[in-house]
């Protein structure tokens, strides 16, 4: 289940809950761009082709018009080089502040009923003009509201400047974009191409990447919640820059060893050992992480409060900011849950190629290439 563009001649007319065949997932990040191909079913997937294409300039200063040539210049030489029989289909994904989603109750109607009245039904819903956003919904089922048969919908808006510059890139490079879908979405796919069909769990998915941490509840694979927040990696950076006095690059650096020191133990080891500098860099960072923290908890005290029977069992991590030095702990022992870092790729087949500290920066990629024709569900 995802939200996705319906495409024609690089022309959104139509959006719809799809899937798109024989596609590459290509996610672009605000550092780099991960591209990802798979073959098969749920399951059974192997893995067709990928890449990591690092931004060769990409710090938190960097303009996004500059970023954005970056962007376009290396996926042209990525196409280049691949042979002519390989695939131009793409999906790509969008995520922030440009992007609404609302779960709403819908009097009951078909589906092409609602298809036709959904940009007046939308309205009261959406904080942008109706005209200036590309729109979907998703029906989840039904629904009893003080006494009242409804139907609960994912309603999904985004603006079309931001889906057009999404494009733009596309055409430049040669590759042929068939849907549009959200990141948080693609979380939840990724999860579904990795969870083991035996175990039912609520899990709450945190991506954290360079300038937006994407948030997905998932209850039986279908997203209860999702939220964008703009606490990530870039936040990080700009915190080392600022206390220690140097540019984005080093802090960076910086930030690639650090460690977060989440209690008393962890503080009295690194003193006991003399680390200033993992000292002072936890000292910087954890003020940056527990904002992030409490906007985690806001997204699970809000599912928890729909019904005294809603649990959630564990978070997964992922993203670069996901890979931060014990943030698994750190967010494990406040949360007082199970905290993981999230393995996109642990059921495809054929993904031993991919280092292991890499594999958590390529979830939306994986979320985006297990899309498939047919499936509106």
């Amino acid at each position: 289940m995802a939200w996705l563009d319906n495409i024609k001649s690089f022309n959104i007319e139509k959006l719809r809950f799809s899937k798109a065949k024989d596609a590459l997932g290509v996610d672009l990040g605000s550092t780099a761009i991960k591209i990802v191909q798979l073959r098969g079913s749920p399951g059974r997937y192997s893995l067709v082709r990928w890449a990591y294409l690092p931004l060769p300039n990409a710090g938190p200063d960097v303009p996004g018009p500059d970023r954005r040539t970056q962007a376009v210049n290396l996926l042209k030489d990525y196409v280049a080089k691949q042979k002519k029989n390989a695939t131009r289909h793409a999906v790509f994904s969008v995520s922030g502040n440009s992007v609404i989603v609302r779960y709403v109750k819908f009097n009951r109607m078909s589906r092409p009923d609602l298809s036709k009245m959904i940009f007046i039904e939308a309205e009261p819903y959406i904080p942008f003009s109706i005209p200036e956003v590309n729109l979907d919904f998703h029906i989840l089922g039904d629904v009893i509201e003080e006494g009242v048969r409804k139907m609960e919908t994912i309603l999904v808006a985004a603006k079309k400047e931001v889906i057009q510059s999404r494009l733009e890139v596309v055409q430049q490079v040669g590759l042929q974009p068939i849907l549009i879908d959200v990141d948080a979405f693609a979380l939840a796919n990724a999860y579904e191409a990795n969870r083991n069909p035996a175990v039912k769990e609520t899990v709450l998915m945190v991506h954290v990447g360079a300038s937006v941490t994407s948030m997905a509840i998932l209850e039986a694979g279908i997203p209860k919640v999702v939220r964008d927040v703009f606490i990530a990696g870039n936040t990080l950076t700009k915190a080392l820059q600022r206390n220690f006095q140097c540019d984005a690059k080093q802090a960076d650096a910086m930030k690639a060893r650090a460690q977060l020191l989440a209690t008393p133990e962890e503080r009295e080891q690194a003193m006991s050992e003399n680390n200033k500098e993992i000292l002072q860099m936890s000292t910087v960072m954890l003020p940056v992480m527990k904002d992030l923290l409490a906007e985690v908890q806001r997204s699970l005290d809000f599912y928890l409060s729909q019904g005294s029977d809603r649990q959630v069992g564990r978070v997964l991590l992922s993203g670069g900011g996901g890979r931060l030095g014990n943030l698994t702990g750190y967010f494990g022992h406040e949360l007082k849950m199970p905290v993981e870092l999230f393995d996109p790729l642990a059921r495809i087949e054929g993904a031993g190629a991919i280092a292991p500290d890499l594999r958590p920066l390529f979830s939306v990629a994986v979320g985006l290439a297990v899309r498939r024709d047919g499936d509106i569900s």
